[in-house]
């Protein structure tokens, strides 16, 4: 049984059924993430073990309803008490083992690629009165329609991160031809108030900023958010949404770009 800890902020359970051996993968990043992992799952002890927390891997192996699992996994912990492997917080210790480096494409390679990969943009807004706040995305995705959901990513260190999660809602306000001086202000201004002075806003139910024009706005409660790589995805579900019928633009090679029909 391994818990597997990757440099993309992901934890697994790699082996499930093997109760013969217990042991954290870790492969290399930051200490600072690395730390925050080790906390999800126990007690780092120096830096060679950790005390996992049963329960942990009990939710990890997602083997709730197999008794022949649960059986095998229950004589592992006695076992492992047995031995001394367990202390006084019921935590099981378990070996580290360090991943070797990641054969992985450079950071420029990676933008190169991206800049290829054609995608909408949106103005996502959160924020009450005097403490609005907004970025420009092009990552927002569909990802349910039952319930109805949205997604984006945005920077861990993004300056509109704290305003939105004490906020704990957003709008995705998907732009148009029409909003270049909406996107131009976004990328161009302080985060806050300065931002919203290009473009047609009002205020939600909620008092949240809406772009009254945007081809679709979705007014978000934030549902998840979860730390991958250097960014932060943000779920929302939809409470309410509106269209209007304009022509989108899309971000394409580090610019912005018109779409036009492919000729019959």
């Amino acid at each position: 049984m391994r818990v597997h800890l990757s440099n993309c902020g992901s934890i697994s359970l790699m082996d499930a059924h093997n109760f013969r051996a217990l042991d954290v993968l870790i492969e290399p990043q930051p200490e600072p993430q690395l730390a925050q992992a080790l906390t999800r799952i126990g007690t780092r002890d120096g830096d060679s073990h950790v005390w996992l927390f049963p329960q942990v891997l009990r939710f990890l192996a997602c083997q709730a309803a197999d008794s022949e699992w649960d059986t095998g996994f229950t004589a592992m912990l006695a076992y492992a008490q047995q031995h001394g492997w367990v202390n006084g917080q019921g935590q099981v210790r378990a070996h580290i083992t360090l991943a070797a480096e990641d054969q992985v494409v450079s950071v420029a390679d990676f933008k190169a690629a991206m800049r290829a990969l054609p995608a909408g943009i949106s103005a996502v807004t959160t924020g009450q009165g005097k403490d609005v706040a907004g970025m420009i995305v092009s990552s927002l995705t569909s990802i349910s329609a039952e319930p109805p959901m949205v997604g984006f990513f945005a920077h861990s260190a993004s300056s509109m991160g704290d305003t939105l999660l004490q906020t704990g809602k957003f709008v995705a306000n998907v732009l148009g031809e029409e909003h270049s001086q909406i996107i131009a202000s976004f990328l161009s201004q302080p985060q806050g108030e300065a931002r919203f002075k290009e473009g047609r806003w009002h205020s939600s139910e909620h008092q949240l900023p809406v772009l009254s024009d945007a081809l679709a706005s979705m007014e978000c409660d934030i549902v998840c958010t979860h730390t991958l790589g250097t960014h932060k995805l943000v779920v929302g579900k939809i409470r309410k949404s509106s269209c209007n019928s304009a022509s989108p633009v899309v971000n394409f090679n580090a610019s912005t770009h018109k779409l036009v029909p492919l000729a019959a």
